[in-house]
């Protein structure tokens, strides 16, 4: 919150100078008026009217009056004009080498709080999340066979009882910089498992970070979790007898051993072109 102020009254600053005459419209934030402010935010998409026009939330007669009684419409917009979480003047230069630097300081506090101040169950969720998003940003996604199709693609770590958010990152797409020279999904998995490493934790993911290499990678010292995940059936790991085979019984499975590892094939029906593969690293 501290830096949103400072970086918000900056850009106050420079837009309220081209101003005939000052007003309390455009005068500098409060650190009150700006959890005003994101709490007015956050309320309008509790009640589902975050697609509404910004007239029709402080209309009293429509949306009813805690809008109108916290700011005015004329000073809300200004704010949400002026809202900044970075330094302007160095943005340029600082997104040369990193395409989410505007928001990373902002972020890495965050995500930080996010570790800090809640600790995990034994089972971990490794998932993907597609956020709704249609502006300007180098990194943005195009998928569509998900409900928004346009977005920014969050990778997340969930506690599987309570469904807290303990670790996330972005997604900055293959050719990003950062990108890593082994598979992306096994990037991701290992950096945002790194608070619970040698917690003999057990992860769970689906078939975009499942791999042979990543679960013998997590099974080893000093990392020593346990991992569980769905497996691709045209992965070179899988031998060809769990594969599809049309003569096979709906409902049996197969079991596979090697070290410390255990393959499953379930086939749940006749119909299926492929048999569901599930890969557990014990």
């Amino acid at each position: 919150m501290d830096e949103i102020f400072l970086r918000t009254n900056e850009d106050i600053l420079v837009k309220a100078s081209k101003y005939k005459q000052q007003s309390s419209t455009i005068s500098l934030i409060r650190i009150e008026e700006l959890h005003t402010l994101l709490g007015l935010i956050i309320f309008s998409g509790a009640m589902g009217n975050n697609d509404l026009p910004n007239r029709e939330l402080f209309d009293p007669t429509l949306c009813g009056s805690k809008d109108i009684a916290t700011m005015s419409l004329e000073r809300f917009e200004f704010l949400l004009r002026c809202l900044h979480i970075d330094d302007r003047s160095t943005r340029e230069n600082r997104r040369q080498n990193d395409k989410f630097e505007p928001i990373r300081n902002i972020w890495e506090i965050f995500i930080q709080r996010c570790r800090d101040l809640y600790k995990p169950c034994a089972y971990i969720n490794i998932d993907e999340q597609l956020l709704a998003f249609r502006g300007r940003c180098p990194f943005r996604m195009y998928i569509p066979n998900k409900p928004a199709k346009y977005g920014i693609k969050i990778v997340l770590a969930c506690d599987v009882n309570s469904k807290y958010m303990f670790d996330s990152c972005p997604y900055l797409g293959k050719n990003a910089e950062t990108a890593p020279a082994e598979l992306l999904g096994t990037h991701y998995c290992k950096l945002i498992t790194k608070t619970i490493y040698g917690s003999n934790r057990n992860v769970t993911a689906d078939n975009w970070f499942t791999s042979v290499p990543l679960a013998e990678q997590l099974l080893e010292d000093p990392i020593n979790l346990i991992f569980t995940g769905t497996i691709k059936a045209n992965k070179k790991e899988i031998p060809s007898e769990f594969k599809h085979n049309p003569s096979r019984r709906v409902g049996t499975s197969m079991f596979g051993f090697h070290t410390k590892l255990t393959l499953v094939s379930f086939k749940p029906e006749s119909q299926k072109n492929s048999s569901s593969v599930v890969y557990f690293a014990q």
